[in-house]
């Protein structure tokens, strides 16, 4: 038995309080102050009460662990609450996923889409075991024909063929969809932005932008912008023609474009009320030269520069490749709908800014499409419940967050969150922190980077009361006389007493220092606040056998109906030459 076993034992109840009080009184009564009528029965006595007490205290204390031996190994001799669900109930093992199995008695922790649809929160530092968790429940979904949003944080070549053969595995390779702007070779067509109305496409657009609500400055100017896009959104809606990311954003920062929206909109509608909104909304930058009415394009800029220029970046380069459609493959509504699977790999690694920007994007695509779930008929939502995966979700979290959680479970969606630190969401706000933590029935706890982390986890797992005895003996002597005097009598006493108390403590149910040092693999399950599991996630693997039998990952590419779009690109020097003109003009 290893030395930081025998310092974790604790005593405690009246069985341990009465064992002691026997080892004690053997103790005690082994001084040669108390008598007896004959030795043998001196010896018998001390040996009786000495013998029963250290009898409970090595067997079912110091030999506890011997006896009932984890099945698993483990450094951290953590009991497990009841199971919930039986090994034999295979009906209900039908409606669940399976999370591990329990280190203490090889059990398999099943949790019923019920409780998973309260949501699942993954801590843990990186490499621990978080994304093979995530991947053994998405295997799981995907064999019994569920749906799934998988956004993955730290995009891997290999995850990508690891997805497909899971999915022709469980004969699903066509309901595979992937978004992959770091490489469109091995994409699906996405735009985000395309569908919804004004405010929903605004409310995606402005999670680009940083949050204001602690400056008043900022906070002026984000509102403007979203009533600005409100309405430029409102306008290309009202034309009927598609648009995507280059087109809004030639619009936001050119004159000439937002002059030839506004001749469309006069010609096709020029009673709407979205026509008049429009054209106020331009007349607070139109300006009058003798060349005629221009738009202020610095006015526009001094609104709309910053959300324009990283739009700008999902209109060119590779992820233009990606997004710029009218008719795009990839609607996240249309996969919950269907069942679909849906993997999103960000490029953190050679685009950081542009790969957490797009998380935000999908995420707030994901908030409307939760929305439309819940307007349909209770018969018509996703069954099994639909998965959402959201791995590495501290560097794309947002403001949008906290509503999902609150009304995802109506939709029959449930969220899976897996971060690193709870400062992830912290640096978001408090409330938010707060918020995941109070809308999570489910959470599993991981090896731990930071104390800080690991004491937070404890505190949310809980603590326990327990009784801890406390013994004290104490044994004295003394003897006293005058100095001078030459008499052999003297005043002489021996003491001898033994003390024992018991007293109830608070004490954690997994302390700190044991979820820093958990192996890979291995976590505990926080299930509802008041049960606890201490388990063993398995890891899935693809066998080479089956690697080869599926062959090269093939992205499923569909012919859709075309859409006419505003495609202000395509005559982009109209455009540029506008801009030349302005830049100009500003010279003279």
């Amino acid at each position: 038995m290893r030395i930081e076993t025998l310092r974790k034992i604790t005593f405690a109840g009246p069985a341990d309080a009465a064992a002691l009080l026997l080892w004690g009184g053997g103790l005690v009564l082994s001084s040669s102050y108390f008598t007896f009528p004959s030795e043998t029965l001196h010896q018998l006595s001390v040996g009786l009460c000495s013998a029963a007490g250290a009898w409970w205290l090595i067997s079912e204390r110091l030999l506890h662990g011997l006896r009932e031996r984890f099945v698993l190994e483990t450094k951290h001799a953590v009991r497990s609450s009841e199971i919930l669900i039986a090994p034999d109930d295979i009906d209900a093992q039908e409606n669940a996923l399976l999370f591990g199995y329990t280190v203490d008695r090889g059990e398999p922790l099943f949790i019923s889409y019920n409780f998973l649809m309260r949501h699942v929160w993954i801590l843990g530092q990186s490499g621990v075991g978080k994304t093979v968790l995530g991947t053994n429940l998405m295997a799981q979904q995907i064999a019994k024909g569920g749906g799934l949003l998988f956004i993955d944080g730290k995009m891997n070549a290999a995850d990508l063929n690891t997805m497909y053969q899971l999915c022709k595995w469980a004969g699903r390779e066509h309901d595979l969809l992937v978004i992959n702007p770091g490489n469109p070779s091995t994409s699906n067509s996405y735009n985000p932005i395309l569908y919804g109305d004004p405010d929903e496409v605004a409310s995606r657009l402005l999670s680009l932008i940083p949050s204001s609500e602690n400056n008043p400055g900022a906070d002026y100017y984000r509102q403007s912008a979203k009533q600005g896009i409100t309405t430029l959104v409102a306008a290309l809606q009202e034309t009927r023609l598609a648009y995507n990311f280059i087109d809004l954003t030639i619009l936001l920062l050119n004159g000439r474009a937002l002059q030839h929206l506004e001749s469309l909109l006069i010609r096709d509608a020029p009673s709407s009320p979205v026509t008049h909104n429009f054209r106020l909304f331009l007349d607070k930058y139109k300006t009058t030269s003798a060349k005629g009415v221009d738009i202020d394009v610095n006015k526009l800029r001094d609104i709309f520069g910053g959300i324009a220029g990283r739009m700008y970046d999902f209109g060119t380069g590779t992820f233009g490749e990606v997004m710029n459609t009218y008719t795009p493959e990839a609607n996240i509504f249309e996969a919950i709908k269907a069942n679909k699977i849906v993997y999103v790999m960000l490029p953190t690694m050679g685009k950081n800014e542009q790969a957490q920007n797009f998380g935000k994007m999908v995420v707030g695509d994901l908030r409307t499409a939760v929305s439309w779930v819940q307007a349909m008929p209770e018969g018509n939502r996703p069954d099994p419940p639909y998965m959402v995966f959201a791995d590495e979700a501290g560097s794309y979290v947002g403001q949008s967050w906290p509503r999902m959680f609150e009304q995802a479970r109506s939709a029959r969606i449930w969220l899976m969150p897996a971060t690193q630190t709870r400062a992830n969401f912290e640096a978001i706000s408090k409330e938010l922190e707060q918020m995941i933590t109070g809308n999570t029935w489910t959470k599993v706890f991981f090896k731990m980077g930071t104390y800080e982390t690991a004491e937070a986890a404890a505190n949310i797992i809980g603590k326990t009361r327990q009784g801890a005895i406390s013994i004290a003996q104490n044994r004295g002597h003394s003897a006293s006389g005058l100095e001078l005097n030459v008499s052999p009598v003297k005043q002489q006493g021996d003491s001898s007493a033994l003390g024992i108390t018991e007293r109830d403590e608070e004490v954690y149910r997994v302390h700190p220092d044991q979820l820093t040092s958990l192996d890979m693999g291995e976590c505990m399950v926080s299930f509802g606040g008041d049960r606890l599991y201490h388990i063993r996630v398995p890891l899935i693997s693809v066998s080479p056998t089956l690697q080869e039998a599926c062959g090269e990952t093939q992205v499923n590419h569909f012919h859709l109906p075309s859409r006419k779009g505003i495609n202000l690109f395509s005559d982009i020097n109209r455009w540029l030459s506008d801009m030349v003109m302005n830049r100009a003009g500003n010279e003279e």
